[in-house]
């Protein structure tokens, strides 16, 4: 390839990992964005506006993209070249949480401006693994600070039926009664389809039911398959408003055929698909032009099924259909697709009042068709 595209980079930072030099670790703008400097930590840079990625932090004279510093002007060096780059610092609500390590903290994590909690299931009843008080103060910290403007809540997998869903539903009710914002939820789908109907009552805006590269994916796989998820998913698409239905697919789990397949599939069943990039891909000789013909292939599956891209976000981790013109365009060039409603006050603001009017028609239908069938 005769340029570096940004997208090439950030699927290098993500396998191959971050090296900093001893040197450089204490400079201001880095430690920003550390809380420590342990191998196995991880950075958030900014390729570009809008294009960020998390690295793992490789040990300081490990052969691996390597930040340089010319001129007090930070500069990644790679095999493809040098790129000048920006480092995310470390929002201070987050900061106090890492250095206390507790069970908050060590279940919450920052990707953009989505601020994402880890949940499990504990014991019968409805108990979850962190208490809605916690919950609701490390929201409230990060919209203070100005860190976060949509929430998003990854359930394990469950034994329950609902996956869990009745234990969540107490918490998106008070998040969406304290806050004025989107919540999403990433979890595995109920094994009754009507639950995806009470899921979307109880106030969640987004819905992901990944299809791999989520905790608990393993365990899943052998009580769940992949046709009950495109099921489950199928159905959530006709409940949600369009374009806030997701499905998370792994780089390199299955082949480049038939990932495209899956694209098609989805996309056409109205499901926005997002491509997880992960740590311990196997690199070889022609994986970035795999990646980048499947983003031209998301690309045209999007525009075909005049898909909604403004639910979406930038994320550290995924090939989504925002940013796929980091993958395939001029680095100079390349922007995200359409602008997050989540940019947009008065945008988000219209939306939020738009999604309350339109979950209120739906559950009264929902009621009536109930009533009608003697339920």
């Amino acid at each position: 390839m005769d340029k570096i595209y940004h997208g090439q980079i950030k699927l290098e930072l993500i396998q191959r990992g971050l090296t900093i030099p001893s040197s450089m670790r204490e400079l201001a703008e880095i430690s920003a964005g550390l809380c420590s400097s342990k191998p196995g930590e991880e950075i958030t840079l900014a390729l570009a506006n809008d294009f960020i990625v998390k690295a793992t932090l490789n040990p300081p004279e490990q052969d691996a993209p390597t930040l340089v510093c010319h001129e007090d002007r930070l500069r990644l060096h790679t095999r493809e070249g040098e790129i000048e780059i920006g480092i995310i610092a470390v929002p201070e609500f987050l900061k106090q949480q890492l250095k206390q390590r507790t069970p908050v903290s060590e279940n919450i994590c920052l990707d953009g401006y989505c601020l994402n909690i880890f949940l499990r299931s504990i014991g019968s009843g409805k108990k979850l693994s962190m208490p809605a008080a916690a919950v609701l103060s490390v929201i409230q910290s990060a919209f203070e600070e100005g860190s976060a403007d949509l929430v998003q809540l990854n359930m394990d997998f469950s034994d329950e039926a609902d996956q869990g869903f009745s234990r969540l539903a107490p918490l998106v009710e008070a998040i969406k009664k304290r806050f004025n914002t989107f919540v999403a939820l990433k979890g595995f789908p109920p094994s009754d389809h009507n639950t995806i109907d009470l899921i979307y009552a109880s106030g969640f805006d987004i819905i992901d039911f990944p299809l791999g590269g989520f905790a608990g994916t393993q365990r899943a796989k052998k009580m769940m398959t992949a046709k009950q998820v495109h099921s489950a998913l199928r159905y959530a698409a006709e409940i949600f408003p369009h374009g806030t239905v997701w499905a998370d697919l792994v780089l390199g789990q299955q082949s480049h055929q038939r990932c495209k397949e899956e694209v098609d599939e989805l996309t056409a069943a109205g499901i926005i698909p997002l491509i997880f990039l992960q740590r311990n891909g196997v690199e070889k000789p022609g994986k970035y032009q795999e990646l980048l013909e499947l983003a031209e292939h998301i690309d045209k599956a999007i525009q075909r099924n005049r898909l909604p891209l403004k639910w979406l976000y930038p994320t550290c981790r995924f090939l989504s259909p925002l940013d796929t013109r980091f993958f395939t365009e001029d680095p100079l060039q390349a922007r995200l697709a359409v602008i997050p409603v989540y940019r947009s006050g008065i945008g988000k603001k219209a939306s939020i009042g738009f999604a309350a009017l339109r979950r209120k028609l739906r559950i009264r239908n929902v009621s009536d068709s109930f009533k009608s069938a003697g339920l």
